[in-house]
């Protein structure tokens, strides 16, 4: 069954389907993704980690299905920044071009690719080392709005930068893609060169996007994160026995209560977990609605979740808590 979970006045999914990593399995997987119930899919041009093509090749055959109608779909892709000593192949532009025309280089790329006349959301990947160069791509990215772009985004993006750009730019930003762990540093066991916060759980970046209104977009949390985020006291793991869900989807529903807009990613690559967790979603919004006890215990448990992300320690057992 189909969700139509958006954020008041935003018109951005509660949960986003993300595609990276999936490659030569993207196509059925996002057809899959759709197929359950997810209306948001989040991709980029560039292929490191992405089949941007595929992605548009899964929705293409659910819309052909009936499964559901472009105008339904929240579709948002990335400009990513050429980075020294990569592939120049990887890249759906010219590298040695003026910024200005890699960034019309790549979204005329993703309009192809995603058969679409319209990108929901541009991301902006990641920013330069220069912020003259950032502010090049962003303005470059602000002229494609409203036309061939709705609206406008960042990724992997630290506190000053994103201040600066927000003070700086004409069209404010949506929606910040941020990785959310407690990690500061690179876990060798995962893919290297993976960006990393600079504040555990990016509480700074988060705090500003509640203040500015902006959505925030954790992505890479179930990487080894989890049991930070059970805590101690398996917070987690303990309120899934309650409901009877996932210690993975009770995450969800946690990110999407935290202070401001959150909008978590959701990767998995089965489609049995796919319908799991929307399922779980709701599963949770109705449990919460049956009584006001019921409300109370999840109220405590989001006491001890913030206690972690928000707060930087582990809230003891409440007193009177189930």
């Amino acid at each position: 069954m189909a969700r139509t979970l958006s954020w008041p006045d935003k018109g951005i999914p509660e949960i986003i389907y993300g595609t990276a990593f999936k490659f030569e399995n993207t196509a059925p997987l996002v057809e899959a993704a759709l197929k359950v119930g997810f209306r948001a899919i989040d991709t980029a041009g560039a292929k490191g980690a992405y089949r941007e093509a595929f992605v548009g090749e899964g929705i293409a055959a659910a819309i052909e299905a009936g499964v559901c109608t472009r105008d339904k779909l929240y579709i948002q892709t990335k400009f990513s920044p050429y980075k020294a000593g990569k592939d120049t192949s990887l890249y759906p532009y010219d590298t040695t071009s003026p910024i200005t025309t890699q960034v019309d280089q790549s979204i005329t790329s993703s309009l192809a690719n995603l058969r679409t006349d319209y990108i929901d959301c541009l991301i902006l990947h990641s920013i330069y080392p220069s912020m003259e160069d950032t502010m090049t791509a962003y303005r470059a990215m602000e002229l494609l709005v409203p036309t061939k772009v709705h609206s406008l985004g960042l990724s992997n993006i630290d506190l000053i930068s994103l201040q600066h750009i927000y003070s700086s730019c004409a069209i404010k930003p949506v929606t910040v893609q941020n990785r959310f762990t407690r990690d500061t540093e690179l876990n060798p066991i995962y893919t290297p060169g993976l960006p990393t916060p600079l504040v555990p759980w990016d509480r700074d970046v988060r705090a500003y996007c509640c203040q500015m209104g902006i959505a925030y977009a954790p992505w890479g949390m179930l990487w080894g994160s989890l049991d930070d985020l059970d805590g101690e006291e398996k917070i987690l793991e303990e309120f899934g026995k309650k409901v009877g869900l996932s210690r993975e989807i009770v995450c969800f529903a946690a990110l999407r209560r935290l202070a401001g807009w959150v909008s978590p990613l959701c990767g998995t690559s089965k489609e049995g977990r796919m319908r799991e967790t929307l399922d779980g979603l709701e599963r949770i919004k109705a449990w919460m609605k049956e009584n006001d006890g019921n409300k109370t215990q999840w109220e405590r448990f989001m006491d001890k979740f913030k206690g972690i992300v928000d707060f930087g320690k582990e809230v003891k057992r409440i007193e009177g808590a189930e």
